[in-house]
């Protein structure tokens, strides 16, 4: 094993044709950071060894923007195959300053050399090869095919007509409309709706859809577009809008959800009636992100879906029903019938629907649910009545004393931020069941009249602990500190799981006069707190924060260093660049990237060359972050 050893420059370059993969990874790791990019640009001409000229070739891109230079000589190479390696490694790299470079050699005699500089373009997202690409899609097949996935990675608006002329190509139809959805440019859309009317061969049929989905989803498509697509499909032959309209529908219940999504945007943007039933029900997935995904696909179509909605309530099949109610905005009086629906899941869903039409008028209905309710219903009407006008709520009064119900009160209270009933809320503070007052406090801090810091900072010393950590985050979500910073920075001194959130508190408040209090307790505190004293510090930015940190850098403790770092990474001042450039020579990889994340925020000049140092870094994360801080570094 090579990690950690000193070795010199022969047993690397050993280690870089060694049997053993993870032994060659290791010398890779160690070449990239120790060996210059000329020495292992000469290994990339070895046509004997192929396992050290492609060790020496990853070596070189994890070398990076350091190894650019002498890449961009290497594309210049007799050695035709040397060149085609520098171009690739250019392309998977990606420097901008390499784009002037790679430009001449898109027409170069040598069809290999002259295809990797395309890819490379394409990477590099070079608007300026626009013009030569879109000439290169008369060249061989397989320069076209690399010129027309790169005008698809450059995503330029130019390219747009010719690559729609390039779909009447057969080879290059799919490669052409696929570049066309990386583009999703609005006035490919008319052409892209023709070939996917016209054209039923697959996969070509798919790859027009995603493309088009891809455009209406970028874009405010006209009207008029989607007019005469179905005028199209109307006046044409009867069979190919209802082949159309299958093909959609059966990608619509699928499990491909690529393409599934796709058909489902076009159907309601392009107003495919037919196909409403379908797409609502995807607002039933199992699949919890599909759907949220179809849920916001409906509320962007929600005009379109209103129109049908009677019709869609009245559909025979409860889970249209169903799904309509959970995908659409109807007003109360079209949903307040399906309060009587036979099925209780289309009853709770009527209920949520009520909650997202925010009609008062639905409040009584409501409340007789959340009485009487099956329990689907209650919970429904419960999160109904949460979306409602706070102070539309006086309905509510008899929960709040019904001991079965009162929590069921309160979550509608909290989630409709309801500023009614304030001396009984205050009254539930003292309330003999724990979870009660917890539940009461999180409504209190929606009182208008209440002055809710005081009665916090009272249940600051609730005899439950939960009570007093539900107290502690409250005042931080409602940026509370007056009053309330003195009583944390006395709960300092407990010992139990209350001061952890006190220390976190007195962090994300931000307050510079629990400073002296935090350093004071960082000396008596172990594990975990001392990590979270050190983050509150960082957090508040108080004055003598730098020599803290100074002074905590040098603990034993690893992760009490890591932490350290992070925060002189984030505050740290020119001041601190000798600092910073000294972490960066760490052993311990995380406080190398702190560094070179610190001296991208800098942004000083003087931070060039360790930057340049960690871009051939062993730990690929440390590498990464180091290139990013380059770029922030003036040109």
């Amino acid at each position: 094993m090579l990690e950690g050893l000193p070795l010199t420059g022969s047993e690397i370059l050993a280690g870089l044709e060694d049997a053993r993969p993870n032994v060659r990874e290791q010398a890779i790791a160690r070449a990239a950071q120790e060996i210059s990019p000329e020495a292992l640009g000469k290994l990339v001409g070895n046509q004997e060894n192929a396992v050290l000229r492609n060790s020496a070739l990853a070596a070189l891109e994890r070398q990076g923007p350091f190894a650019v230079p002498h890449l961009m000589s290497l594309a210049g190479e007799k050695n035709l195959e040397v060149a085609m390696f520098a171009v690739q490694l250019l392309s998977r790299i990606k420097d901008p300053s390499t784009v002037a470079a790679l430009l001449p050699l898109v027409e170069h005699t040598d069809p290999n050399i002259a295809q990797a500089a395309i890819e490379a373009l394409g990477a590099l997202k070079a608007r300026d090869a626009v013009p030569v690409l879109i000439r290169r899609l008369d060249a061989d097949l397989w320069l076209q095919f690399a010129a027309v996935a790169a005008l698809g990675e450059i995503a330029d608006a130019r390219a747009v007509e010719p690559l729609l002329d390039a779909i009447a190509n057969e080879m290059l139809s799919e490669p052409a409309v696929e570049a066309l959805g990386r583009i999703a440019s609005p006035e490919s859309l008319p052409r892209l709706l023709a070939v996917l009317a016209d054209h039923d061969r697959l996969p070509l049929r798919d790859y027009v859809l995603r493309a088009a989905a891809l455009v209406i989803e970028g874009h405010a498509v006209p009207p008029s577009v989607f007019t005469r697509f179905r005028r199209k499909l109307q006046l044409g032959d009867a069979r190919q809008e209802a082949q159309l309209v299958d093909y959609l529908a059966g990608l619509i219940v699928s499990g491909e959800m690529g393409l599934a999504r796709a058909a489902a945007s076009l159907a309601l943007s392009a107003e495919l009636s037919l196909l409403y039933p379908a797409v609502v029900q995807r607002a039933l997935e199992d699949d919890a992100e599909e759907a949220r995904w179809t849920a916001a696909l409906c509320r962007r179509h929600e005009r379109t879906l209103r129109s049908a909605l009677l019709a869609l309530l009245r559909n025979a099949d409860a889970r249209v029903r169903r799904a309509a109610l959970l995908a659409t905005h109807g007003d109360a009086a079209t949903v307040l019938p399906l309060l009587r629906d036979p099925e209780v899941a289309v009853r709770a869903a009527a209920c949520q629907a009520l909650g997202r039409s925010r009609d008062v008028a639905a409040i009584p209905a409501l409340v007789d649910k959340l009485s009487a309710g099956a329990p689907q219903e209650v919970s429904a009407a419960a999160e109904a009545l949460g979306c409602m006008p706070g102070q539309s709520l006086l309905a509510l009064a008899p929960f709040l004393e019904a001991p079965d119900r009162v929590l069921l009160a309160l979550g509608v209270l909290e989630a409709a931020k309801s500023p009614l009933f304030e001396d009984k809320v205050v009254e539930l503070l003292d309330a003999g069941s724990a979870t009660v007052r917890r539940a009461a406090l999180r409504v209190l801090v929606n009182l208008d009249h209440i002055d809710f810091e005081e009665q916090l900072v009272r249940k600051l010393e609730d005899p439950d602990e939960q009570v007093r950590i539900e107290a502690v985050e409250l005042i931080v979500r409602n940026g509370s500190s007056t009053r309330a910073e003195p009583a944390l920075v006395g709960l300092l001194g407990v010992g139990d799981e209350l001061r952890y959130h006190v220390i976190r508190a007195l962090g994300r408040l931000r307050a510079t006069g629990a400073a002296p209090a935090l350093e004071e307790l960082f000396t008596r505190a172990g594990g975990h707190e001392r990590l979270e004293v050190v983050a509150a510090l960082i957090r508040i930015a108080a004055p003598g924060i730098l020599p803290f940190l100074h002074a905590r850098l040098a603990e034993p403790d690893t992760e009490l260093r890591r932490v350290a770092a992070d925060g002189l990474a984030r505050v740290a001042t020119a001041a601190e660049l000798p600092l910073l450039l000294q972490l960066a020579l760490d052993s311990d990889w995380t406080l190398r990237n702190h560094a070179g994340w610190g001296l991208g925020r800098l942004g000083l000049a003087a931070g060039r060359e360790t930057l340049l140092a960690l871009v051939r870094d062993t730990e690929a994360l440390v590498a990464r972050t180091a290139r990013a801080a380059l770029a922030k570094l003036p040109a």
